[in-house]
């Protein structure tokens, strides 16, 4: 990996490219990837290209990765087809970095995307995945009302997306689940990282206080099983629509 500081690396003559993915998941991915030595990343799936052409802007070799690589419009920077139910069309040990933004939960197969995307990475590589956070109070007490994760789609609504399942919300990862599908991927967890901050949410933290005392009551056995040390730290629990996971990929899978 190149330890070069920021370089002046405009993307030629690409338009302003709207972002897919919430704005604020992107702030928060770019301000980490600023402190970061220049690499090569591959961003996928990559979309219209905006957290690409930033990238570049920054200095990093970025490549893009898509399903539609038709929608991909950050002329200066190449794309690759990357289907992450099956394969990413890139070697073993190619990238420095993975970025994979709002992603993971629209696969079918959300473990193979994982795989695949720890594939590419090198040892020692970085891994950066966004997910929606399923684990904040509110999505928590929106589950106990309704007993549903991720809003429903209907038959029309699969129509209308032109019978492509990757536009939905697939496979809705609890943070515990997606703890282990990066362990068994050999990725390990450094960071994680929140977008906006939802401030209504501290209307519930009464009942954030009595899930906290609930699992001080508990055994350390039981914590460890339940995962009480990931689904309630505050950033947790108390966080934004999507959480951001900063992983490294280790010398040696388990």
């Amino acid at each position: 990996m190149s330890t070069n500081g920021p370089v002046s690396n405009p993307p030629g003559d690409d338009p302003e490219i709207v972002p897919k993915a919430r704005r604020s998941i992107h702030d928060v991915v770019l301000a980490w990837f600023a402190d970061q030595p220049r690499g090569k990343v591959l961003d996928v799936p990559a979309g219209y290209g905006h957290l690409s052409q930033k990238l570049v802007g920054m200095g990093f070799d970025v490549v893009g990765g898509e399903i539609e690589p038709a929608i991909f419009k950050a002329r200066s920077v190449p794309c690759i087809f990357a289907d992450l139910n099956n394969r990413i069309e890139a070697p073993d040990a190619s990238f420095d970095y993975v970025c994979c933004i709002d992603g993971v939960e629209h696969m079918l197969n959300p473990y193979r995307a994982v795989e695949e995307l720890s594939r590419v990475l090198r040892p020692g590589g970085i891994g950066v995945f966004s997910i929606p956070n399923y684990s904040n109070i509110e999505r928590r007490l929106k589950f106990f009302l309704a007993g549903y994760l991720t809003k429903p789609k209907t038959l029309d609504d699969f129509r209308a997306s032109g019978g492509n399942f990757y536009n939905f919300h697939n496979s809705p990862l609890t943070i515990t689940l997606l703890d282990l599908v990066f362990t068994v991927n050999g990725l390990e967890v450094r960071e994680i990282r929140r977008d906006k901050i939802k401030k209504g949410q501290w209307l519930l933290a009464p009942l954030v206080y009595l899930l906290k005392l609930a699992a001080l009551c508990s055994s350390p056995q039981s914590r460890r099983k339940n995962g009480a040390a990931l689904t309630l730290r505050n950033d947790v629990v108390l966080g934004g629509n999507t959480l951001i996971f900063i992983t490294q990929k280790n010398t040696t899978t388990p």
